[in-house]
């Protein structure tokens, strides 16, 4: 049988929606942070690669491609 619902009970669970929501977003905020930090290495990795590309073509096009 099914029990009856009342006011008390709509209340504990929208608290208990309320913090399962509070908690994934700080488990969202961890996660996006993260990720932000792998992006701005993998960003520093990018450049300086293109860097070292830039400067290897330069030499070449400097010596005469000899």
């Amino acid at each position: 049988m099914a029990k009856p619902r009342n006011i008390d009970d709509a209340y504990e669970r929208l608290e208990d929606l309320n913090i399962t929501i509070r908690e994934h977003v700080v488990g969202c905020r961890a996660e996006t942070r993260m990720q932000n930090d792998r992006l701005a290495r993998l960003e520093k990795i990018l450049v300086a690669f293109a860097g070292a590309s830039m400067i290897l073509l330069c030499t070449i096009i400097l010596q005469g491609g000899s």
